[in-house]
């Protein structure tokens, strides 16, 4: 049975706009869902910022290489047959024979060279993965060549920073009308405001049938729109119900959920170039918060309490490393008053050494629900020591952009530290001094060499221990709350299929997701 469905209810007025906004196509009747989520895209252009990412999860951008549920990497756009020199500056791909773009213009080596060249040459944060000298495109095969080794380019490559577009199709609109891509879907309609992605099927693609006619993407930060919307059929799918509302889709024969650990981490960004320079106020929030407690009662158990950078689904040293701010809320009164912090006037609140007030304040989002949970008991629990925070509320693209800019005294962020299946790209983009976002006046010269000797060591195993070393001068020096490891969802109403929550986070929907 065909099934139709379509922005219902309280979305009606909504889907009017979007389907009369310009650009968008007629559609011809088919199977459709509408997928309702707390995350989305600030634009549809692949390099701006982490919008890459939405390409993947909306199905009309594709990568070279991409990670798989065990954390290897396969090819996607290439075979499984790459090279590397003995130096691993010269990497060897061949591209799958007939694979086109939506456009049915050929994606074949110089395709893909022109679109690799497009990331450094137009994007930002390209040398971030790697440093590329050039590339070399013959028939199928593509040869990158890079100025220092890299011993993990498949797995940079998995990253949807580097999805592969056309270059020669028109890019001028790119952050309104998308680029042209690979996958099983196209661009229909994109409302910058409202941020509703829909997308239709790509009868050009390569990888064969396409089952699904149309995807409606709505977003929307209120967890409680998403919960209500699944249950009163608005929405055929959402990602990630909150924990508090997961319970009322289980054992629900209308209902479908899969689960996944992933490679995320809710980072508790603290601003040294604010109060928060004086390692004595960092290390006594961080013996303020009980991580277990939270995890098991006011996240429901759906979550792993956090003490390393890398999520303790992965083998970088969750049950190895020394935490030496752990939960002691003793200890932080203790060390608080002998560094001078006192409540001078009477108020309730301490102020700093220096006789001056302090009212950290705490932004955040809602689009992940772990966010606020953490935030208000981050607030309450310091309450309890004199320390005021104030939560600030902000969306998701306003966060990211304060995170760049180190506009805020706590930031709390969800952020998958395996965006490559490995946690290089991340330590360098957030922690390594110079890093994009890392505007937090944190820097420490160890942690660089650290990271400097991971980027050219091609063991697995020692790749592994540099990581943890590295991980260990963050939480020595106090540097960000690692609040807890979310376990991923997808819910679906029954008869929807091939819709994946995965550790990478970004393959949502393919050629396969289906509805009955």
């Amino acid at each position: 049975m065909v099934r139709r469905r379509g922005w219902q209810k309280w979305m009606g007025v909504l889907l009017t706009a979007v389907m009369l906004m310009p650009g968008s196509s007629a559609y011809a009747e088919g199977k459709e869902i509408t997928i309702g989520s707390g995350q989305t895209c600030s634009t549809l252009d692949v390099l701006n910022a982490y919008d890459g990412w939405y390409a993947v999860r909306f199905g009309f951008g594709q990568t070279l290489t991409r990670m798989n549920d065990d954390l290897t990497i396969s090819g996607w756009l290439v075979e499984d047959d790459w090279t590397a020199s003995e130096d691993n500056k010269t990497w060897t791909f061949t591209v799958k024979e007939g694979v086109t773009f939506s456009n049915d213009n050929v994606c074949d080596g110089n395709a893909v060279k022109t679109s690799l060249e497009n990331v450094f040459a137009n994007g930002t944060r390209g040398t971030e993965y790697f440093h590329l000298d050039s590339v070399e495109a013959d028939g199928q095969t593509v040869t990158i060549h890079t100025t220092d080794p890299v011993p993990i380019l498949p797995n940079m490559l998995a990253d949807p920073y580097f999805t592969i577009i056309d270059t020669s199709a028109d890019m001028s609109k790119a952050a309104d009308e998308g680029q042209i891509g690979t996958g099983p879907f196209v661009i229909d309609s994109y409302d910058p405001v409202a941020k509703t992605v829909s997308v239709v099927k790509n009868e050009n693609y390569w990888g064969g049938e396409v089952k699904m006619d149309k995807i409606n993407f709505l977003y929307t930060e209120e967890q409680s729109t998403l919960t209500m919307g699944l249950q009163d059929g608005s929405f055929d799918a959402v990602y990630n119900i909150s924990m508090s509302d997961i319970r009322l889709f289980e054992d629900n024969d209308d209902f479908t959920i899969v689960r996944t650990a992933s490679g995320r981490t809710a980072h508790g960004f603290m601003n040294q170039n604010t109060q928060l320079k004086d390692p004595v106020l960092r290390q006594a929030i961080m013996e303020t918060i009980d991580k277990e407690t939270i995890c098991q009662y006011q996240l429901a158990g759906q979550y792993v309490a956090g003490k390393t950078l890398v999520t303790s689904s992965a083998n970088y040293g969750y049950d190895e490393l020394t935490d030496p701010y752990a939960y002691n809320p003793e200890n932080a009164v203790k060390i608080l008053d002998e560094a001078g912090y006192a409540d001078v006037d009477g108020d309730g609140w301490r102020e700093d050494p220096e006789g001056n007030p302090m009212d950290l304040q705490f932004v955040y989002y809602t689009g992940r629900p772990e966010q606020q949970v953490m935030v208000e008991a981050t607030q309450s629990l310091c309450s309890e020591i004199g320390i005021k925070i104030t939560p600030v509320l902000n969306d998701t693209q306003t966060v990211i952009d304060r995170l760049q800019a180190g506009d805020y005294d706590l930031l709390c962020m969800s952020i998958n530290v395996l965006n490559c299946a490995d946690p290089e790209n991340h330590m360098n983009t957030y922690f390594k001094t110079g890093g994009s976002y890392a505007s937090y006046g944190w820097s420490n010269a160890e942690f660089d060499a650290l990271m400097d000797q991971l980027s050219g060591t091609a063991d697995p195993t020692e790749r592994i221990e540099i990581v943890k070393q590295a991980e260990q001068i963050l939480l020595d020096d106090a540097v960000c709350i690692f609040f807890c490891y979310p376990i991923m969802n997808f819910t679906m109403r029954t008869g929807v299929t091939g819709i994946t929550s995965t550790p990478a986070d970004y393959y949502w929907v393919s050629e396969a997701t289906d509805v009955q």
